[in-house]
C-alpha cells in the first residue's frame, strides 16, 4: 500500500496557533489547535469542527483566513469526501493564490480520484510557488509512475531527494519506478534504502 505525506499549511497556522483569544471571542485555543492539528491529536472530525469554527468565528478575513480551510481540506480528504475536500482548498486558493500547501493537497485529491493529468498539473503549481516544498515533488512523481512515464517520475523523485536524501517516499516509490523501467539492482537498492529509514515503507 502507498504512503502518502500531507503538510500542514505552514506558517500561516503556526499565527493561528500562536495568536491569542480574548474573551469576546467565541472561539477557543482548543478549537484552533484542532485545526491545525500539528501533532495529530485530534481526530478528523474535531479537526473539521475546529475549523468550521475557525471559518465562522470572524477573527480571519482574506488572505489570513486560508489556513481553515486548507486544513478543513487535509481532513477533509482524509476522509474521503473529496468534493468536499476541493471545494474548500478551492476556497484556499482563491483567498491567497499562493497558498503552496493548498495546490499540493489538490494535486492529491486528483490523484486518488484518478486525475493524474490534473494532479501533475496542481503539483506544477506548488513547485513553482516553493521549489523548495518537497512533498509535490515526490507527489507528482507518483503521478507521472501511474501514467506510466518512469523516466519523468524518476526525476521527479531525484528532485525531492536532493532536498531530503532521507525521504524514505522518494526512494522507495523511485525504486519501483526504476523496476518497471527494467533496472531490477537499481531498484531493489533504492527500496531497501527506503526500508532502513522507515521498515515498515511499502506495507
Amino acid at each position: 500500500m502507498k504512503q502518502w505525506t500531507y503538510a500542514l499549511a505552514g506558517a500561516a497556522m503556526a499565527l493561528a496557533a500562536a495568536m491569542p483569544v480574548t474573551p469576546a471571542a467565541a472561539l477557543t485555543q482548543q478549537q484552533i489547535d484542532a485545526c491545525v492539528n500539528r501533532s495529530h491529536n485530534f481526530s478528523l472530525d474535531q479537526q473539521i469542527s475546529g475549523c468550521t469554527a475557525s471559518i465562522q468565528s470572524g477573527r480571519w478575513s482574506g488572505k489570513d483566513l486560508a489556513w481553515a480551510y486548507a486544513n478543513r481540506c487535509i481532513a477533509y480528504k482524509d476522509q474521503k469526501q473529496y468534493g468536499r475536500a476541493m471545494t474548500d482548498c478551492d476556497q484556499a486558493v482563491k483567498l491567497d493564490p499562493r497558498n503552496d500547501h493548498a495546490f499540493n493537497t489538490r494535486g492529491v485529491i486528483y490523484h486518488l480520484t484518478g486525475k493524474y493529468d490534473q494532479a501533475i498539473e496542481e503539483y506544477s503549481r506548488a513547485i513553482r510557488l516553493n521549489p523548495n516544498f518537497l512533498d509535490p515533488h515526490h507527489n507528482r512523481g507518483m503521478s507521472y509512475a501511474a501514467k506510466g512515464d518512469y523516466d519523468t517520475a524518476i526525476a521527479d523523485y531525484n528532485a525531492a531527494l536532493k532536498i531530503n536524501p532521507r525521504d524514505a517516499l522518494a526512494l522507495y516509490e523511485r525504486g519501483i519506478a526504476k523496476q518497471k523501467n527494467g533496472d531490477q539492482a537499481g531498484g531493489q537498492a533504492d527500496i531497501d534504502a527506503a526500508r532502513q529509514i522507515d521498515p515498515k515503507m511499502g506495507d
